[in-house]
């Protein structure tokens, strides 16, 4: 069969993306895939057009459909979710596929999908990050999924003394939050291992109570330990939607840490807030975050981020 050229699926505005940002990678579409995909096949919508766009691989046109998914929050959402990460993974965007592996296990606790990303996580460590956002800290084993995010990743192994308390903080906060969230406070001011201090922030961005956002809040803004900050980033983002992007806002404009920008970026992908990324990109002098900025907008289904590509076109 004839190898497809990019003008076969791209537009002229995602060609020209595509060429200031990361080009694509040369990839073959492994069986596991079709045997996945081919279930929802007859069915109609964002899910199959997502699905097809894989099966042809059209990896961009397949992050668009699949946020159609997500965004309508129907029963599909946690695949729609997964497969988003493998086509950003194909893509070679390996910190936002991780990123949405992510938002998976944290909003679908319980789907079976959690595994596929678990497998998915090999290769978004082992491949090169390209110039995107920075890459996520591993995330740390939550009771009670039986294995880690990331085996290998540094993160205590099953049955050790600090994985126990990991265990006893999520249960702590679920059972008594105004004694778990002062635990949780002195774990991220303290000197405890990295790893517990991901862990212990993982768990305070899941709660919704003032004191528990507040200390996520500090986090993000960098008053607490400053490797932590980037992880703050993303998991307020996760887990606080467009609710968080003024304060991430904030942060961009006031940090001169290229890193900790990227991170925001990231953010604002996650969180799909495309009009925010248009004003960035416009405002933007650094030319290394502005290409991060239009390539990540350039995967976004959004009228604001086509509007700034036929801009940029002019």
């Amino acid at each position: 069969m004839t190898k497809p050229t990019l003008n076969t699926f791209f537009s002229p505005a995602l060609l020209l993306l595509l060429a200031v940002a990361q080009p694509l990678r040369a990839v073959t579409l492994e069986p596991s895939f079709v045997a996945f995909a081919a279930p929802f096949a007859e069915e109609d919508g964002a899910y199959t057009a997502g699905t097809h766009a894989m099966n042809e691989q059209r990896w961009a046109d397949a992050v668009s459909a699949f946020d159609k998914v997500i965004n309508a929050k129907s029963k599909k959402t946690d695949a729609a979710l997964y497969w988003k990460a493998y086509s950003l993974n194909k893509l070679g965007r390996n910190p936002l596929a991780l990123a949405t592996c992510y938002q998976l296990r944290s909003q679908y606790t319980g789907s079976s999908w959690n595994r596929d990303c678990d497998a998915l996580s090999i290769d978004l460590h082992s491949a090169d990050n390209g110039p995107g956002a920075p890459p996520l800290p591993p995330l740390p084993p939550v009771a009670p999924l039986a294995p880690s995010f990331n085996a290998g990743d540094g993160s205590p192994a099953r049955g050790s003394d600090e994985d126990l308390k990991m265990l006893a903080l999520n249960s702590l906060l679920n059972q008594d939050p105004a004694r778990a969230i002062p635990l949780l406070r002195g774990i991220l001011s303290g000197n405890q291992s990295q790893n517990m201090k991901r862990h212990a922030l993982f768990v305070l961005a899941q709660s919704k109570s003032p004191e528990a956002q507040s200390i996520l809040h500090d986090a993000v803004v960098g008053k607490l330990d400053p490797a932590l900050q980037r992880q703050a980033i993303q998991s307020m983002a996760v887990f606080q939607g467009k609710r968080a992007n003024d304060t991430l806002a904030e942060v961009y404009r006031t940090t001169t840490d290229q890193k900790i920008k990227k991170s925001i970026i990231s953010a604002f992908f996650i969180t799909q807030d495309a009009p925010r990324m248009v004003d960035l990109a416009r405002n933007e002098k650094d030319m290394e975050l502005k290409r991060s900025i239009v390539s990540q907008l350039a995967l976004m289904n959004d009228k604001a981020a086509n509007d700034y590509m036929l801009e940029l076109l002019k």
